[in-house]
């Protein structure tokens, strides 16, 4: 029953129940095309395609139990499919018109799981609206650490190191994904995106915005970005590090699949480029000095705070 009841809308189309359809117009629409398929079995099986067909009525009839709980399921999956929707636009997106669907539940299996739904949600939209002042330093990890250790002690900053916070992770029995983290961390394997977002968004909790905070190391891809502001909030503050600096065919080109929902579909965008679209904020440190081919490491850390606390200065007196 539930892999059928929604056969005839490879005929008609979906009709949501917030189109305005009235539900008897809806039903003779999916009748008729449930109808028009159950000719074309009847060609192959005629007992299969009385037997679909009953199941069908049945499903529409909502009497039995096995009806009425499939019908609770479908109103659930719409939930789940919109929420789902949303966390993918990053919150753009808003379906509150699927919400009335709740209403329709009334089993107590069903009631519990749309609760927690409608929870998770919130607290979803709740990540949208708050934004901790967060800064990304991206670039090579090494190089990334060391900038982001001189910032933090030179401009009072929460220094998040993702290497560091990770390691310590793979070495923590408590923690449910140690092994996960140790085995990639040994054996040289990119950590999953969103592992490494999940142990910061428990880093950032932890600070609960008092203080800003500077992120050393990442993102360190386009996967890492989109599930950070999927998961915790839009990209704010981010600064690329480069040093040495890179020529164009240097830079690491983001990795994009064919079907990412984003608006960075060009397989050949670098990732630089990507943060920059993304953040509110964004600037490149290192990269246009006159005395690039002379720089220290010291130099660069030297320029980064100069960077740095010009933004935070410039951003304390906008807010």
């Amino acid at each position: 029953m539930a892999l059928i009841h929604d056969l005839a809308e490879s005929v008609i189309g979906d009709i949501p129940t917030f189109a305005g359809v009235a539900k008897g117009r809806k039903y003779d629409m999916e009748r008729n095309g449930f109808q028009y398929l159950e000719n074309l079995l009847q060609t192959y099986s005629p007992k299969k395609a009385t037997e679909i067909s009953d199941l069908w009525l049945e499903y529409e009839q909502g009497e039995t139990p096995e009806a009425k709980w499939v019908k609770e399921m479908d109103k659930f999956e719409c939930l789940v499919q919109a929420h789902e929707y949303e966390q993918k636009t990053f919150g753009k997106a808003d379906l509150d018109e699927f919400q009335g669907l709740r209403a329709k539940i009334h089993s107590k299996e069903a009631t519990q799981w749309a609760e927690s739904l409608c929870r998770e949600r919130d607290d979803h939209l709740a990540k949208r609206k708050r934004r901790l002042p967060i800064i990304f330093l991206a670039g090579d990890p090494t190089t990334c650490e060391t900038v982001a250790n001189h910032v933090s002690g030179e401009l009072l900053l929460h220094h998040i190191s993702v290497n560091k916070t990770l390691r310590e992770r793979s070495e923590d029995p408590q923690y449910r994904h140690h092994r996960i983290i140790k085995s990639c961390l040994d054996k040289g394997f990119e950590v999953p995106a969103s592992l490494i977002v999940e142990v910061l968004e428990n880093e950032i909790k932890a600070v609960d915005g008092r203080t800003r905070t500077i992120i050393s190391g990442f993102p360190n891809d386009t996967e890492q970005l989109l599930e950070f502001e999927g998961k915790v909030q839009n990209c704010n503050y981010a600064f690329y590090v480069e040093y040495p600096p890179h020529t164009d065919d240097q830079r690491r080109k983001a990795s994009i699949s064919q079907d990412t929902e984003n608006a960075w579909r060009s397989s050949d965008v670098h990732f630089k480029d990507v943060l920059k679209s993304s953040a509110a904020y964004f600037e490149v440190i290192g990269s246009n000095t006159d005395q690039q081919s002379t720089m220290s490491e010291l130099d660069l850390c030297k320029l980064a705070v100069d960077s740095i606390r010009s933004f935070i200065t410039i951003f304390s007196a906008e807010t």
